[in-house]
């Protein structure tokens, strides 16, 4: 594959951001919003794991492997999760802080701390450990089925059942290091791959404009009727609701990449997707800071809006929250690549001197 950036792919990233984004908006500050941020959660993340399966290399040794991601994906997860330490910590030393921003203070923050610590749930960067367990546990699996595609495959779908079941335990998804989470990852990563190996995805970009406006408007179609069903229409069969819930994550999933491949060549939207990891880093604190001036200092009347002006006023919030995260991504590609696992600039600097 050609070292040259491959356009829809940094889109589809910087679309999969922007939902992080805007479904970490809160429902406590937008209400009516809820149903949006709903649709957003069936697919967004598995996006991200799609698409970090299109690079996946399994010639690779596996003790480079391990070696490359535990760099790339587990320094990142603890140096930023400095950031996530910080709204526990102001739990501890001053929840009336904390509450005035519009949260509850009830959870234990020391239980918080070790959460993050131990990347147990959705706690703190939990996606850079997900991504780190599923880059092995793929490895492994194409090793055991010899990179065919038929015994591939199954076994991903046997993943997704497996994933399914262990939703129906509570104490699994806090299980450490995202055990409770590696198979839905892992299925995930390994559909990026498989979509790669099979579908020649890094020449999508060469979609006739036509084709990509029937397959956005088709897409979306199904991933609505697909949401809707499983969202409002009672089905009493658990083995039919699974099967629904993972056909919405699918559509999603294909609503947004489809999307992208509308999406012209920008600057910042190539940037973002370039440097997502960065982004997801800050997303957290980034928003915050803006929830915090936006309605708690200049109090926009946020809750009491009805859904047109929810949703302007949360695309505006998280528009200046990524803008906030453009600006520090700029200062950490120039000082601080060490964060994200880049140790050049310093190997460089040593031989300096």
């Amino acid at each position: 594959m050609s070292k040259k950036r491959i356009r829809w792919i940094d889109n589809a990233r910087a679309v999969a951001m922007f939902l992080v984004f805007f479904g970490h908006l809160g429902d406590s500050w937008f209400p009516a919003l809820k149903p949006i941020h709903d649709a957003i959660y069936t697919f967004h993340m598995p996006l991200f794991f799609v698409l970090s399966g299109l690079f996946f290399k399994p010639a690779i040794e596996f003790v480079s492997l391990l070696a490359k991601r535990a760099r790339t994906l587990l320094i990142p997860y603890y140096v930023f999760s400095v950031l996530a330490v910080i709204t526990p910590v102001v739990k501890l030393l001053k929840p009336s802080l904390y509450t005035s921003a519009g949260k509850t203070a009830d959870a234990n923050p020391l239980q918080t701390i070790v959460s993050i610590i131990l990347a147990q749930g959705n706690a703190g960067l939990w996606f850079l450990w997900s991504l780190f367990m599923a880059s092995l546990a793929l490895w492994i699996t194409i090793k055991i089925t010899r990179d065919n595609v038929f015994a591939l495959s199954l076994t991903l779908t046997i993943y997704v059942v497996i994933d399914f079941v262990l939703k129906s335990i509570p104490s699994a998804a806090q299980l450490p290091f995202q055990i409770g989470k590696l198979f839905e990852s892992t299925a995930y990563v390994g559909l990026g791959y498989l979509l790669a190996k099979l579908c020649n995805a890094y020449s999508w970009d060469h979609v006739k404009k036509v084709s990509k406006l029937l397959l956005v408007a088709a897409s979306f179609v199904v991933f609505l009727l697909f949401f809707e069903i499983s969202t409002n229409i009672s089905i009493p069969n658990v083995l039919i609701q699974c099967f629904l819930s993972f056909l919405t994550t699918i559509a999603g999933i294909a609503s947004a990449i489809c999307f992208s491949l509308l999406i012209p060549n920008v600057h910042v939207i190539s940037v973002i997707g370039k440097d997502s990891l960065i982004f997801y880093a800050l997303n957290d604190v980034s928003l915050k800071l803006t929830k915090f001036l936006f309605f708690s200092i200049l109090r926009f009347p946020v809750r009491t809006a009805n859904l047109f002006t929810e949703l302007i006023l949360g695309v505006v919030t998280v528009a200046a929250a990524m803008i906030i995260s453009y600006i520090c991504n700029a200062f950490i590609q120039r000082r601080m690549r060490w964060c994200i696992g880049d140790f050049s600039a310093l190997s460089i600097h040593r031989k300096g001197k």
